[in-house]
């Protein structure tokens, strides 16, 4: 996974593909261990157009489990909210409106939701700050995530069509 943003409590690691977390690898890399048929239809059967997403606490595993558990629930609660907070629900798809006149949340085009991986690596700051500033870091994070997440689709095209390395020929 590639780093896509960070700041003094959480960094974003993100990739546009979709990756098994490293737990389920570890049971389904074990031909024999009992929960390996459930790992593997669960993520056989997965959605590949949502965002797999997953919050880790290894860099402050110095701290009890208590205080672990409890970050990593901020975490994952101000993700959501900032996901909500911009149109989006918990897997990354787009929320349409009740006005619509539809309900549900199913995407109508590839731009309605994101998709990929992403892990959330919480930061031993993270303990000390209080809930809005875990907020207010994690609204910029899910900012920077959509705006990236967008980007590579837009260049990609102008890099087509203006290649500054590719030689120009006289028509």
């Amino acid at each position: 996974m590639k780093t896509l943003a960070s700041t003094k409590q959480f960094t974003l690691r993100y990739v546009p593909k979709h990756v098994i977390p490293p737990v389920a690898a570890r049971y389904l890399g074990s031909p024999v261990h009992p929960i390996r048929p459930k790992i593997f239809h669960m993520y056989a059967t997965r959605d590949r157009n949502t965002l797999w997403w997953r919050v880790s606490v290894k860099p402050i595993q110095g701290f009890r489990r208590v205080v672990r558990s409890w970050c990593a629930r901020r975490a994952r609660l101000a993700f959501r909210q900032a996901l909500k907070d911009r149109g989006f629900d918990a897997e990354g798809r787009r929320m349409r409106s009740e006005s619509s006149g539809e309900g549900g949340s199913t995407p109508e085009r590839n731009d309605d939701y994101i998709h990929g991986s992403l892990e959330i690596v919480v930061q031993p700051q993270s303990v000390q700050e209080d809930m809005t500033v875990v907020q207010t870091d994690m609204h910029h994070l899910v900012d920077v995530l959509i705006e990236k997440t967008k980007a590579p689709l837009k260049n990609d095209d102008n890099q087509k069509n203006n290649n500054p390395r590719k030689k120009k020929t006289k028509e």
